[in-house]
């Protein structure tokens, strides 16, 4: 009898224990739903009040970029450090670029909106890729792409270029790097007068295709191109050679917009019909292929070109 007795109690014991338990899961499961539903309802008005304030920035942003607004959005008006509380690294403060990238141990300030907009490695040229190698088969290809059909080049790729950004507005400074340096070579420099076109040429232009690169544009500060530009390099007197890290730059046609604020005011951009590698493009293009007859021929006439100047220039060596 006392053992059929100390059953039931131990069922009975058992049974309160999972009613016990039950009831405590019952618990948690609606304090979690509790829970879930508050979350659900601050994410939703987190959401809510971010694509309020999303639209008040378009508003705004539209308002300036028409000219309502005097001053751009305040969420626009922000710097980002690489490493805040660090001293500024001189080369990028003067340059906006620096050969360690945001792995340097000094700090970086990007801008969120400025006047100037840089086109990182934007002008890429077989002569200016390869005119600072030094073995022996990049020398003898390089004899023919001196520097003076790496400015042709440039010429070009300048008129073309500088045509597509003045289409936002005017423009004060542009200037392209032919340094060695990957992190300079190519860099193109744009600084408008307006702050909006500055904007309005970024929305339109960035991530857009040409001569089959995509670019990328970014908001940097120049505070002075005199100290960003390699003083030296106009003279031919640069002892720093391919490892400088200021500004080397190729000379604009004309002189346009060079530092010493020569006339401009009778230039006018060449405006050439660009062959199919230096067109503007909103995605990537594929050539078109040649027929074969006419460019066995074109091919075999610049070979004898290529050739004609190779034994030029190693006769005038060898003199």
């Amino acid at each position: 009898m006392d053992n059929w007795e100390k059953l039931q109690q131990y069922k009975e014991r058992l049974l309160q224990e999972k009613m016990e338990q039950k009831i405590k899961l019952t618990l948690e499961w609606e304090a979690e739903k509790e829970r879930r539903k508050i979350e659900e309802e601050k994410l939703k008005q987190i959401k809510e009040e971010n694509m309020k304030k999303h639209q008040e920035f378009l508003e705004n942003l539209q308002k300036f970029m028409a000219g309502d607004s005097c001053e751009p959005p305040k969420e626009l008006n922000y710097v980002c450090d690489t490493r805040p509380g660090a001293e500024m690294c001189t080369f990028f403060s003067k340059t906006a670029t620096c050969r360690f990238g945001d792995q340097c141990s000094r700090n970086h300030q990007y801008p969120s909106i400025s006047n100037v907009l840089l086109a990182k490695n934007f002008y890429a040229h077989f002569g200016l890729d390869n005119m600072f190698e030094n073995n022996e088969y990049d020398a003898d290809i390089m004899l023919e792409y001196d520097e003076n059909e790496t400015y042709k080049e440039f010429e070009e790729f300048f008129c073309d270029v500088l045509t597509e950004f003045e289409k936002f507005g005017k423009i004060v400074q542009f200037k392209v790097c032919k340094n060695y340096e990957k992190h300079l070579r190519g860099n193109t420099y744009i600084e408008y007068a307006d702050l909006r076109c500055a904007v309005a040429a970024y929305r339109f232009l960035n991530s857009r295709w040409y001569g089959g690169r995509q670019l990328s544009l970014q908001f940097c500060n120049i505070r002075s191109w005199r100290n960003a530009i390699c003083g030296l390099q106009a003279k031919q007197r640069c002892h720093k050679g391919r490892s400088c890290n200021f500004l080397h730059i190729f000379r604009n046609p004309n002189n346009l917009f060079s530092l010493q604020k020569l006339p401009e005011e009778n230039y006018i951009p060449r405006r050439r019909t660009p062959p199919r590698s230096w067109r503007w493009s909103e995605s990537p293009e594929t050539e078109i292929p040649k027929d074969t007859k006419s460019s066995r021929e074109s091919n075999d006439e610049e070979k004898k070109n290529r050739e004609r100047r190779r034994s030029h220039k190693r006769k005038l060596r060898k003199d």
